[in-house]
């Protein structure tokens, strides 16, 4: 694991929160469309403001890549659900601060656990190659919809898994109806304790869950805390914004969290809520926290 060092905002914060975190896939983004203007504007305000502005996604440095605006100006992207912590810029991903991968023994206990549960599963390297080179082995049954849509939106180079131990992975992936993702969860954390897990709603609005198994130490809210850290801000000087249940972490470290009004109820009602992606939620939180904010 890289280890973040003397990390410092690209201009000192000059409001509180001082360190605004989102998710990005049903937090800021829709489905099937762009982050609004409010929330590019807003963005673009906080950063005039001082403040330090980063996602934390459960994609790839690559996949992010693929739907990220300019216009959206951060200065830290946390993706892979913390997988990996890098510094951005105007032209996008500039460093990578922090990684993780899995030792050679782990990586060979969560194969073992996904190939025996029989779901399928997807294997990727550690960062920033993640997802520019996976391997994916179907499950044994019916393919599940996400299953095809994964290898087909990833935009990366796929292969069927051959078996091979010998790679140097950081990542296992699994997916499929709630209720086997949930007994798949129960043997992850049965028979590989001391990993990562982080579970989520498939983004492509099927209905099925996703099982990400990760080196242990991996959460949004444990990079959301590293890079706080070395940046000098308190939790409590940090907002977070989320949807889904990998941000759960995340909303609870953060001094100030909100969540959309269409996460899911156990989220609702431990947190404040506000406009769905697409309808300006950043830019409604900072409304309703910054003094004057949006009429400077």
């Amino acid at each position: 694991m890289t280890i973040i060092t003397q990390t410092t905002p690209i201009q000192p914060p000059g409001i509180s929160p001082r360190l605004w975190i989102s998710d990005f896939d049903g937090t800021v983004k829709p489905l099937n469309g762009p982050v609004s203007r409010e929330d590019i504007l807003a963005v673009q305000e906080l950063g005039r403001l001082g403040a330090v502005r980063a996602v934390a996604t459960g994609r790839s440095i690559k996949t992010f890549l693929r739907d990220w605006d300019p216009l959206f100006e951060i200065d830290y992207l946390i993706s892979s659900s913390g997988l990996a912590i890098s510094r951005f810029g105007p032209e996008g991903h500039a460093a990578l601060l922090s990684s993780h991968q899995f030792t050679p023994s782990q990586a060979e206990a969560a194969v073992a656990v996904a190939r025996s549960a029989g779901m399928g599963f997807f294997l990727a390297l550690p960062p920033p190659e993640t997802h520019l080179t996976f391997w994916q082995k179907p499950p044994s049954g019916t393919v599940p919809s996400c299953f095809e849509a994964r290898i087909l939106h990833s935009g990366g180079d796929t292969s069927p898994w051959d078996g091979d131990g010998g790679r140097t992975l950081a990542q296992v992936l699994v997916m499929g109806a709630p209720p086997q993702v949930r007994v798949a969860e129960s043997r992850f954390r049965s028979e590989t304790p001391d990993l990562s897990l982080v579970v989520s709603s498939s983004p492509y609005g099927d209905g099925a869950l996703w099982l990400e198994i990760y080196p242990a130490g991996v959460s949004k809210g444990i990079a959301a805390a590293t890079l706080a850290a070395s940046l000098g801000i308190p939790a409590q000087d940090a907002v977070a914004l989320g949807n889904d249940y990998n941000d759960e972490d995340l909303l609870a470290w953060a001094g100030t969290a909100f969540v959309s009004s269409d996460a899911p109820e156990t989220l609702k009602i431990l947190y404040p809520g506000m406009p769905p992606a697409g309808q300006g939620p950043l830019a409604n939180v900072a409304g309703r926290l910054v003094p004057d904010f949006g009429s400077r």
